[in-house]
């Protein structure tokens, strides 16, 4: 889980660095593609190693980062589209560890 928190803060950083146009060998993408990776892999991590209910929410937040990194926002701010799947990831995150 902690893998997990670890790729999604570094995620969170790339997006919030996108610059409005970048190419694939360009200096943030030599940055946003290992975090990305990373985040995918701890993804799978959760699914194999941590409670179920935890696995759902995590597949969700890491797909809206991964749209975030990934896609153009028209007009959300990044804040909004990341904050309902980070905040149920982290509730379902604090349940399993009761």
């Amino acid at each position: 889980m902690l893998e997990f928190v670890r790729f999604t803060l570094e995620a969170e950083g790339v997006a919030h660095a996108r610059p409005s146009r970048w190419e694939v060998g360009d200096e943030w993408y030599l940055t946003a593609r290992p975090a990305m990776d990373g985040l995918r892999i701890a993804e799978h991590g959760i699914g194999l190693l941590c409670a179920p209910l935890l696995h759902a929410p995590a597949i969700a937040y890491a797909s809206a980062l991964n749209q975030a990194v990934w896609q153009e926002r028209a007009g959300e701010s990044l804040a909004d589209h990341l904050e309902p799947f980070k905040t149920e990831f982290l509730a379902a995150a604090r349940r399993s560890l009761s």
